[in-house]
């Protein structure tokens, strides 16, 4: 008996330790540390008059063709830009006009149509948008979230935070008219939790990538509507403890602050590449670390990003075969211009950037 039970062990024990083996594990801290100094290969200006986009953190969705940037500060509606930086006008314009809707809480691409959601309480408006801002159609959604992904027409993913207003769960499945057809992680928490609005969905290579806020874990949206473990993360001590989850939510904030804690603030993966950004914040201290692991030759390393040395390198917006693609705050750039690794093309790109400049989209090679 005796016999059967160490082996019942031992075949339990040996499909954990595949699983994990199958998982990445990312110890953060023990990785190398490589210059900042990136060669900014290309740059981008994105002409217009507004001075709505004079902002550090903008929302931004691309493709090649195409940038639609948008600030949730204090948002008219989602701008759109040609590839070379030209103004073509404002998608999903906000206000309580004809034609207008009252509030985006996230836009995204798919193909040539721009995906927004809108709403609030227990209910969303999903709108279609062509590319030349004719509203395509509106769907009811009867969901509390506020982040979503369309993995295509017939399929997007919708995730409400940790907020028990929102249901008794946080993740769910619908289809391409809005009813809901599977939901995922329970909302098993303390109940005062507050809900956290951070992007949680993000491209990865052929497949969507998903975490949620203060958590190390980056998920794998499956064509089985479930979720596969990829990547794990080891922030040490700025891990955020088991413990504040259960705790009231003031205190818990108020304990890792202290203590200090890492988010993954934003995701990105491709054939060759994973890349995240990691955010620490201990009080008023606030560090930017970008984890980069290139899969072909198994390097990884991090850049620690300085703000004000650094900081147009901010806001990673996607990876473009060997480069880093960023949206990158016009003062940054014009107050270190002359310490800027530039190639010829960026250096005459960026010669009419001043302060007062809207943002600038920036290529930077991958070391």
């Amino acid at each position: 008996m005796k016999k059967i039970l160490a082996f019942a062990f031992l075949v339990i024990f040996g499909c954990s330790e595949k699983e994990l083996e199958a998982i990445k594990m990312i110890d953060l801290g023990a990785v190398e540390e490589v210059s900042a100094d990136l060669l900014i290969e290309k740059a981008i200006p994105l002409a217009s008059d507004s001075t709505e986009l004079l902002g550090e953190y903008l929302k931004v969705v691309y493709d090649a063709s195409d940038f639609f940037v948008m600030n949730f500060g204090r948002p008219a509606g989602i701008h759109h830009f040609s590839n070379e930086g030209k103004h073509l006008g404002i998608i999903a314009e906000i206000g309580e006009g004809p034609g207008q809707i009252r509030g985006i809480s996230e836009f995204r691409l798919l193909s040539d149509e721009l995906k927004v959601i809108s709403g609030m309480g227990n209910s969303l408006e999903l709108y279609a948008f062509s590319k030349a801002g004719e509203l395509l159609h509106t769907t009811p959604v009867p969901l509390n979230a506020f982040t979503f992904y369309p993995k295509d027409k017939n399929k997007l993913w919708f995730y409400s935070g940790y907020n028990m207003m929102a249901g008794d769960h946080r993740l769910f499945v619908t289809d391409g008219k809005g009813e809901v057809k599977k939901k995922l992680l329970p909302n098993d928490f303390n109940e005062g939790m507050l809900p956290v609005d951070e992007q949680s969905f993000f491209k990865g290579n052929d497949a969507i990538l998903f975490r949620e806020p203060f958590k190390t874990s980056v998920y794998q949206l499956s064509e089985q509507d479930s979720l596969q473990e990829l990547y794990r993360f080891d922030f040490g001590a700025t891990t955020v403890p088991e413990e504040f989850w259960e705790m009231d939510p003031f205190a818990g904030f108020e304990m890792i602050s202290k203590q200090g804690f890492s988010d993954l603030n934003y995701l990105m993966e491709t054939e060759k590449y994973l890349l995240a950004d990691v955010i620490t914040q201990k009080e008023q201290d606030r560090k930017r670390e970008l984890y980069i692991w290139n899969k072909d030759s198994d390097r990884a390393f991090k850049i620690v990003i300085n703000e004000d040395a650094y900081g147009y390198f901010n806001t990673p917006i996607g990876i473009e075969k060997d480069q880093i693609v960023f949206i990158a705050y016009a003062p940054y750039l014009v107050r270190n211009s002359e310490k800027l690794n530039l190639s010829p093309e960026a250096k005459a790109a960026l010669a009419s950037v001043t302060e007062d400049s809207n943002p600038v989209i920036i290529y930077a090679k991958i070391p």
